[in-house]
């Protein structure tokens, strides 16, 4: 963990102190001394479920289970504790500080406004992070939440769990035993009603004195500890799905007589100096060791879905450079590639600006596609590059995308070296002379990215050759009939607007929509009700009681109409219908 003798303060706070109070005072100076640990329990998950014909948890395979899962929880609860230790240390030097130093006015906003935005956060480890996260950037003004052990009582709980688990259990395999299916499958998910767990009996007596909501609670404890793994909510009216870990769970094949487990395998946690998955390396690098790992087909699935993602090369997708030693040279160092970090990937792509002016003067970009943008949000949150290393990828990005509406054209390396160099000095720099942060600046590359697929557009369709880059690039051609980049701005406010525009139709057509759908039920349901009158199904009370209670208060005004209405239409079918008896009468006699 990254220590310092001063607090770290972002820029954008002293930016804000200097508008908003004209001074700051200066961060607090003490630190601890010792790196402060954050332990977080690394979410299990489950691939290989166990699998039987007729699974059940009785017997042999109840006790099992049991006695696995005390020892998992024992092991849990003492890494917990640890992890409680340290946190203690945190919380201590924080009180300390804050006792002994007064709290800028920025640094007391800042922690309101986190305190607010994470006090629904009830996940502890969670919270954990991100005042760790808080802390690095504004000091040591917050603390952390202590991380709650599994109790006595909840071993109490799961026992019953287990007992609903293999009820439902012994219903799945009824139904295949009168099928006569004896085909091996995975076990299915156990559906948790916390209100079947309550009214559980033994002897007539109910087994546990709870409620509902303290079965839920032992249930997230649970999960927390990583006992209930792939949590799954289907709504509230529906039982929560999970699945036991399956190095805790023991099943016995009752068509085999056989238990059934998971292989041994350690039940790890990640303790100990954790920082923000600054070294993670990506799933697309997984996947490329387990291709030269994996001789099976199973791994066909993993393969394609990562090419989808980021086609053959993360990086370097669609920038043909024609040049067979690169891609020779890169196949040779693919093991040295595999090992480095998302961050050393990125900085690797970082170039000279005078050789990516010489690129793009030979036209090595006209196909080139730009980063995956989640990979650059991945970094700016959570990488290890610097804003201005950062910053300097993003604009070569821009300058390799802006390339394509050259195709047809060949400015001079000069011109390109020239507007790369205006840019460097002028984009994404606060007045300090400092990058901004890279939270900013990846907020805007999707509005630099439109604008440039909005100018390849404007010059395709009305067959205009581009001005120089440097020209084009020049920060004071704002207006249409200048031709430069920064007119896109207009475009892209524009493209906002509307948006906005068609937002706001959807969600009236959507209202309308929600309207219509209520007055035709309502006219339905009054219809019906007036019907059922008519029939002598209903008093008249009942009649008013139900408008009144179930129809908006307009029908209940009208409702004397309707029946006047209604009774006068039903008399003219009457009197219709005894004119044509009578004519027909008056023929025979005839």
């Amino acid at each position: 963990m990254r220590t310092s003798t001063h607090q770290k303060l972002d820029n954008r706070v002293f930016a804000l102190a200097s508008n908003l109070f004209n001074s700051v005072e200066n961060p607090v100076e003490e630190q601890p001394k010792g790196p402060i640990a954050i332990q977080t329990t690394k979410p299990l998950q489950l691939k290989d479920r166990i699998i039987a014909v007729y699974p059940a948890i009785i017997e042999e395979a109840f006790s099992g289970t049991m006695d696995k899962y005390r020892k998992y929880i024992a092991s849990y609860n003492f890494k917990t504790q640890a992890e409680n230790d340290l946190i203690e240390v945190h919380n201590k030097s924080v009180r300390e500080l804050c006792k002994s130093n007064v709290l800028s006015e920025v640094q007391t906003q800042y922690k309101k406004l986190f305190l607010l935005h994470n006090a629904k956060n009830c996940n502890p480890r969670a919270y954990n992070e991100a005042v760790t996260q808080f802390c690095n950037d504004y000091g040591l003004i917050v603390e952390k939440k202590k991380i709650q052990t599994v109790k006595y009582a909840t071993e109490v709980v799961f026992q019953n769990l287990l007992h609903l688990y293999n009820s439902q259990l012994l219903k799945r395999n009824e139904k295949f035993i009168k099928g006569g299916i004896t085909s091996k499958r995975p076990i299915e998910a156990f559906k948790i009603n916390s209100l079947l767990v309550t009214k559980l009996k033994r002897n007539e007596v109910n087994s546990i004195a709870i409620c509902s909501k303290t079965v839920r609670n032992h249930r997230n404890r649970l999960e927390e500890a990583g006992v209930f793994v792939e949590y799954h909510f289907a709504g509230q009216n529906r039982p929560v799905e999970v699945h036991i870990n399956p190095e805790i769970l023991v099943i016995l094949d009752v068509y085999t007589s056989k238990l059934k487990n998971a292989e041994s395998k350690e039940v790890t946690f990640l303790f100990g100096n954790v920082l923000p998955d600054n070294n993670e390396s990506t799933r697309t690098f997984i996947n490329e060791n387990k291709k030269n790992e994996n001789v099976d087909n199973n791994s066909q699935m993993i393969r394609s879905s990562s090419k989808a993602l980021t086609g053959s090369d993360l990086f370097f997708t669609g920038t043909p450079n024609g040049n067979d030693s690169n891609c020779t040279m890169r196949a040779g160092r693919t093991e040295e590639i595999k090992e480095k970090t998302l961050s050393e990937r990125l900085q690797r792509l970082i170039l000279h600006p005078q050789e990516l002016a010489e690129n793009l003067a030979n036209g090595h970009y006209h196909n080139y596609k730009p980063l995956d943008i989640r990979y650059l949000y991945q970094e700016a949150f959570r990488g290890t590059l610097t804003n201005e290393e950062f910053r300097e990828l993003v604009l070569q990005d821009f300058f390799k995308s802006l390339s394509k509406i050259y195709k047809s054209a060949t400015p001079y390396a000069g011109s390109y070296k020239k507007a790369i160099t205006l840019y460097y000095q002028n984009k994404w720099i606060a007045f300090t002379g400092n990058s901004f942060n890279k939270s900013v600046i990846v907020d805007e590359i999707s509005q630099m990215r439109w604008r440039i697929q909005w100018a390849v557009k404007w010059f395709a369709k009305n067959n205009f050759s581009p001005l120089f880059p440097f020209d084009y690039l020049d920060m004071t051609r704002k207006t249409a009939k200048e031709v430069g980049f920064e007119y896109t701005k207009t475009k892209w406010k524009e493209h906002l607007e509307n948006q906005n525009k068609y937002d706001a139709l959807k969600r009236k057509q959507q209202s309308g929509a929600v309207k219509r759908k209520e007055a035709i039920n309502h006219a339905k349901k009054c219809e019906t009700v007036l019907n059922r009158f008519f029939n002598d199904k209903l008093t008249y009370t009942q009649l008013f009681d139900y408008v009144q209670k179930n129809l908006p208060k307009e029908y209940l005004e009208k409702l004397p109409d309707m029946i006047l209405n209604k009774s006068l239409k039903a008399n003219e079918k009457t009197i219709a219908i005894h004119c044509n008896d009578i004519v027909k009468y008056s023929l025979l006699e005839l």
